[in-house]
């Protein structure tokens, strides 16, 4: 069995300029702290995944990220401005949340209208879009029609038809069944962090997976229960190309850094 090692992975906390920044951020939902105080840069291109125990403020932090909520407390800076919701990312949620009276290339027409794609290019690239996420033959179809895997890769394209640096995504896997779930996670994999048509673009993943975090993450961040902070901060060093996906999830590495997380959600939800 082949293993990897720390120095076949990128740096890419060196390599890049943050494109996200939190400043002693601590959200608050009546008398209860959801989130903080955190700080936390995120470098573009950077694949950064959340992971933590319900409740420890991981979907709260992507809105506030997102620009849907404004912090009590500190400042959060996308790309040095503060996030407008709708253009600073693409959003991805746990349920699609698509519109059923239109079809799949419909759907993704709607997300080229709102990006300002003119209405002469919006065919090509909804084919492109639909392709990149294996849904080139369904575009007709409506929503009804096409499963809740094939969903959720509409809301994908959907989501990458705004063009934006930032890409969010809030457990986007979790309801699908095991087989649908690692394929989309090649295809997350495939097209984000070092290779691919969005290399450079930024991605914030929300999970309670360990081994889903270790597969998709360039970095790692686990959070405490409530109120969330960061309690560990982890680099993964394995090579994101160029390499069989069983043979990564096989490695010696994998599990060692799998277990490392899996530990630190189980001692932060402990405490």
């Amino acid at each position: 069995m082949r293993d990897f090692h720390p120095d076949e992975g990128e740096d890419h906390a060196q390599a890049a300029q943050p494109r996200i920044r939190l400043s002693d951020v601590r959200h608050v939902y009546g008398d209860v702290t959801a989130v903080g105080p955190l700080s936390l840069d995120v470098p573009d291109g950077e694949f950064l995944v959340l992971v933590g125990a319900s409740g420890c403020g991981k979907s709260t932090l992507l809105r506030l990220i997102a620009g849907f909520e404004t912090p009590t407390h500190g400042e959060v800076r996308v790309a040095g401005a503060p996030p407008v919701p709708g253009s600073t990312a693409g959003v991805v949620f746990q349920q699609p949340r698509l519109l059923p009276w239109r079809t799949v290339g419909g759907n993704v027409d709607l997300a080229l209208d709102y990006a300002g794609v003119p209405r002469a290019q919006r065919p090509q690239s909804r084919e492109e879009l639909l392709t990149r996420v294996g849904l080139d033959r369904l575009a007709d179809r409506r929503i009804w029609q096409i499963s809740g895997g094939q969903q959720q890769r509409v809301a994908i394209a959907r989501a990458l038809a705004v063009p934006t640096s930032l890409l969010l995504l809030d457990e986007p896997f979790a309801a699908l069944d095991a087989l649908t779930r690692e394929r989309l996670q090649d295809d997350l994999r495939a097209g984000t962090g070092t290779s691919g048509d969005d290399a450079a673009r930024t991605t914030v993943f929300v999970t309670h997976s360990a081994d889903e975090a270790v597969y998709l993450g360039t970095r790692i961040v686990v959070l405490g229960r409530q109120p969330g902070r960061i309690v560990l901060d982890l680099p993964v060093d394995l090579p994101r190309s160029g390499v069989d996906a069983d043979d990564l999830r096989g490695a010696a590495r994998f599990a060692a850094l799998r277990a490392q997380v899996g530990h630190a959600v189980k001692e932060a939800a402990a405490t």
